[in-house]
């Protein structure tokens, strides 16, 4: 068969459907995978697996995503890999202006007359990137990635630094903050100041959880007072709302006419050492 012509820019196949596309023929050829195998684990004719291979056909989403899972990664990862390779894999030029890929038919393997074989850096390379995607995959089986956010929460005097701009992400087990609540709803911040010392010390990080902001008594909490940030322990006097430190006795009770707001709870905490 002719190799499968990559359609050119302005072609109405879109980026993403070119990704997918090169992703699979690169796994496919790099793998061996059996046309026959492939169809009957997606569900479509061994026919139409070859029309795809070749270029020639297009599958709707939904069988695109069981054509990943044949080679047990996600859409998603399929996607970034061939992203990946389109980047920085140049196609073997045949004529003027035209850029193909060969793909070989019925079964992948052996030489294809007029047509360089993979090379052995390529292959490679694609290996190691597949290593690197499904160390991922374990790693996100066991952890679970919480945003570490902009915004800092004052121990001391409060805070006017609310950005939700994410700055890094902390991993954690997963077994664990779920035991805590919804990870979905859990951010890590700044504290600085020390009048919650030695509870939590100047300069950590606070995971929060801002799926539980309804007041329990003596907890700790991320709130707005005022159009200040504070990470701050809410008590409760004579029938009022306080906000109260850890290492002094000064108090700022909570009325109506005041702006207030409970953020989320204050769940973990750990700091550098010096």
């Amino acid at each position: 068969m002719p190799p499968a012509a990559v359609p050119e820019a302005g072609s109405p196949r879109s980026g993403e459907e070119q990704c997918f596309w090169k992703a699979l023929v690169d796994l496919a050829a790099m793998e061996n995978a059996n046309q026959a195998e492939l169809a009957a684990f997606v569900g479509v004719s061994q026919g139409y697996v070859s029309k795809i291979l070749s270029g020639k056909q297009m599958p709707k989403p939904g069988l695109r995503r069981r054509f990943a899972a044949f080679f047990e990664l996600s859409y998603e990862e399929m996607l970034a890999l061939g992203r990946d390779r389109l980047e920085n894999q140049a196609y073997l030029p045949e004529g003027e202006g035209a850029r193909r890929y060969h793909v070989r038919e019925p079964l992948y393997g052996g030489e294809t007359p007029g047509r360089p074989a993979a090379s052995g850096a390529d292959n490679a390379a694609l290996k190691s990137r597949l290593r690197d995607i499904r160390a991922r995959e374990m790693h996100q089986l066991h952890y679970t990635e919480v945003p570490l956010r902009e915004a800092t929460g004052s121990m001391g005097g409060g805070s006017t630094e609310t950005g939700d701009r994410t700055l890094t992400y902390l991993s954690f087990r997963t077994e664990w903050i779920r035991s805590k609540g919804n990870p979905e709803y859990m951010t890590v911040i700044r504290a600085f100041g020390d009048s919650m010392d030695p509870t939590i010390a100047d300069g950590s990080v606070v995971l929060i959880d801002e799926g539980r902001r309804q007041f329990v008594k003596n907890k700790i909490y991320y709130l707005r007072y005022n159009g200040q940030m504070y990470i701050k322990r809410l008590v409760e006097r004579d029938g009022q709302l306080a906000i109260a430190s850890d290492n002094d006795l000064n108090m700022l009770l909570v009325s109506d006419a005041d702006d207030f707001e409970i953020i989320g709870r204050c769940i973990w905490t750990a700091k550098d050492l010096d």
